[in-house]
């Protein structure tokens, strides 16, 4: 494949209960490049095609109160943080997970069910063993309730293939079910009925422990979100060309809001009319001049890929 280079926001090393920030490293996979654009351009160009979002207000700083399933509400606040983006609450992303990948390296993912994981191929393939710490915002120390499982089954996407970077999804199956508490929740998937619905113009909200800029040697070591606009996919290829496919839905970073280096396998989620978080995309990959280059980011759509997740899983979706 020619033409595009790419920085796959993938794991960094050390062990979540134990590690120290300084400690953890990011690994960058790359492709060839031909650059059609540079990043003036890109800013260019995004300035002038940025959709305006059709769903507002899709996430304010102080956001919509959560019933968890005990019925007790909690509101979450925010501080500015990450690439203009913001540090998280504890509890704000119950679904949120941390992986730690044959005790070496480090990825984000999310829980879809009281014993599945869903994460990015590229965080799974060649991989043996997945510590899974579920309900903690914190990557040196454990939140209070939060919990580590260590999973030796994982399901990569039988056609993932990593040089044009497509079916970039796998699943964790957890050794043992979960019990749901505040801090440990399912996102919920995507129905049939969205299957068509590319989201563009719409705000989505993005989570993980990855570097908070270009500059940073270290990941962040409290859990981070943006809130990104998506764009068109034939906008997308203006950077990423074939690389962007049906299967990838992409986001703006014009305003330099991002996910970084150690983001990868993190969710993107969508806030619908009833509150709830809808999980849409896996974070796959951006481009390596960098997060805060104005550059799109690309994630695995999850719409794509429901009837692979329930064969694999069992999770009856709608």
């Amino acid at each position: 494949m020619k033409g595009f280079e790419v920085l796959f926001l993938v794991a960094t090393s050390g062990l979540l209960a134990q590690a120290r920030p300084e400690d953890l490293h990011s690994l960058n996979i790359l492709v060839p490049v031909d650059p059609r654009h540079t990043a003036e351009d890109w800013n260019t160009i995004m300035g002038a095609r940025t959709p305006s979002p059709k769903h507002l207000p899709g996430f304010s700083n102080v956001i919509k109160p959560q019933t968890d399933f005990t019925g007790k509400i909690h509101v979450f606040d925010a501080e500015p943080h990450i690439t203009n983006g913001y540090t998280a609450t504890h509890g704000q992303f119950p679904w949120q997970v941390a992986i730690i990948i044959d005790n070496s390296y480090f990825c984000g993912g999310s829980l879809i069910s009281d014993d599945w994981v869903l994460t990015a191929a590229h965080c799974a393939i060649n991989f043996t063993s997945f510590d899974v710490t579920l309900g903690s915002s914190q990557v040196d120390i454990l939140s209070p309730g939060s919990r580590t499982l260590q999973s030796r089954t994982s399901f990569i996407h039988e056609e993932y293939d990593s040089s044009r970077i497509n079916n970039d999804i796998a699943l964790i199956k957890l050794p043992q079910m979960i019990d749901f508490t505040l801090y440990i929740l399912p996102a919920r998937l995507p129905s049939r009925a969205q299957v068509n619905d590319t989201l563009v113009g719409e705000t989505l909200r993005c989570s993980g422990w990855g570097i908070i800029c270009d500059d940073c040697s270290e990941i962040s070591s409290t859990l981070q979100y943006v809130d990104l606009s998506v764009i068109t996919n034939s906008v997308c290829q203006e950077v990423f060309g074939e690389l962007i496919t049906d299967t990838k839905i992409c986001v703006s970073t014009g305003d330099l809001k991002s996910p970084c280096n150690g983001d990868s396998g993190g969710p993107l989620v969508f806030q619908e009319d009833d509150g709830r978080y809808t999980e849409v995309g896996i974070v796959s990959f951006g481009h390596i001049l960098g997060c805060e280059r104005g550059y799109p980011v690309a994630f695995t759509r999850i719409t794509s890929y429901l009837d692979w997740i329930e064969e694999k899983t069992g999770i009856q979706i709608q």
